[in-house]
């Protein structure tokens, strides 16, 4: 029987897809929701792409996360800002 898998490890998943999955919620659900194309989704998941800060705050909100933890979940380096 021939393995039709790759032998490489499966890649890990960004800290942005494991919010949206741990809430159950798909890119097309997303789409619904904020009205963000399921292409762009996948450039902040894949960090090719930033969020609009008014697109992050709509992520925030949706993943009941704060700001900070959804800067971290993209890959931004804050941690010398202060927490409210």
């Amino acid at each position: 029987m021939i393995n039709t898998k790759s032998s490489q490890p499966e890649k890990e998943k960004s800290p942005l897809r494991v919010l949206r999955e741990e809430l159950g919620y798909t890119r097309p659900q997303v789409k619904a929701i904020i009205g963000v194309s399921e292409r762009r989704q996948a450039d902040w998941e894949s960090g090719e792409a930033l969020p609009s800060l008014e697109n992050a705050v709509a992520l925030a909100r949706l993943y009941k996360v704060s700001l900070k933890t959804l800067c971290k979940a993209v890959g931004l380096d804050v941690s010398d800002i202060p927490n409210d």
